[in-house]
């Protein structure tokens, strides 16, 4: 807008655009989402004012907004105390680390596919798994919203077997019954096995998931990231395609609570039904209770 001071030394948006780096535009966009609005405003040309003091406040947007930090969780952070908002900050970045180690490990794995590099081979184990009882949630998700998704449901399916009195052990599965990328959302089934009678809910499904075959690869907590997991996968589905053929949605069993010590052992569990070949018949997703 306009370059003329304002009363009371308030700074026009050219002289503020100046003082703190940032573009007119930008400013406009500041003031269209709520994160940064004049002290004042023209009623009659529309010039924007600003405050002197507002100057350190424009600053430190700009810096976060370098840094990547989104409109929204800038808006957050800006309104928190100083000391919430250096704890807020640290946990945003720790997010972006592991987002950008994903991303690396990713970039990786299909550089060495590119380049026809041999790449890690886990052992595949075998078992027969027993028909189990089955609570669970289907929802679409984010690649970026994943892991807290799992968590929140994992949360809730517990929380709803405790209130009923049934009982469930540490273990839980997430079936995946579609590709969750940034493109794809899914949908997942996060599912924890108990026992007693329970009562479903509007979002809580019960249902019986039949006996199977499958192959499994067990991983530590280092292993399930990003390329290793991503090998495993690939381990599994080789080995299906060269003896048998799916016979369900790939999944992941968490049978043991979390523990990144590295002498932990296996944490996870990567793993797929599947039917020998020349074996008849079609996989099932389970059978509804009540």
């Amino acid at each position: 807008m306009g370059t003329r001071p304002g009363a009371d030394g308030r700074l026009t948006s050219g002289a503020f655009a100046r003082a703190t780096g940032l573009s007119t535009k930008a400013l406009r966009l500041y003031d269209a989402s709520g994160l940064l609005t004049p002290a004042e405003v023209d009623p009659s040309s529309g010039y924007r004012y600003y405050a002197p003091g507002q100057v350190d406040h424009a600053r430190r947007i700009g810096l976060l907004r370098q840094a990547g930090m989104p409109l929204a969780r800038i808006r957050v952070l800006t309104r928190a105390e100083d000391a919430e908002a250096a704890l807020l900050l640290g946990q945003w970045w720790s997010a972006q680390e592991e987002e950008t180690a994903q991303r690396a490990g990713i970039v990786a794995y299909l550089r060495d596919a590119l380049l026809e590099r041999p790449r890690p081979a886990f052992p595949v184990h075998l078992r027969h798994a027993p028909e189990r009882t089955l609570a669970s949630i289907t929802a679409h998700v984010s690649q970026q919203a994943l892991v807290q998704t799992i968590i929140e449901l994992r949360t809730h399916v517990r929380e709803h077997l405790q209130q009923a009195g049934a009982v469930h052990g540490p273990e839980h599965w997430v079936l995946y019954h579609g590709v969750v990328t940034p493109d794809s959302d899914g949908p997942i089934e996060v599912c924890v096995p108990y026992e007693g009678e329970v009562t479903p809910s509007r979002r809580i499904v019960l249902r019986v998931e039949p006996s199977r075959r499958e192959a499994v690869v067990a991983l530590t907590a280092e292993q399930c990231r990003y390329p290793p997991i991503l090998d495993a996968y690939a381990t599994v589905e080789q080995w299906i395609g060269e003896h048998g053929r799916p016979d369900g949605p790939p999944r992941e069993i968490y049978p043991v609570p979390w523990d990144e010590r590295p002498d932990a052992g296996p944490v996870a569990e990567i793993v797929r039904p599947y039917r020998p070949a020349g074996t008849r018949g079609t996989g099932t997703r389970g059978t509804r209770t009540r």
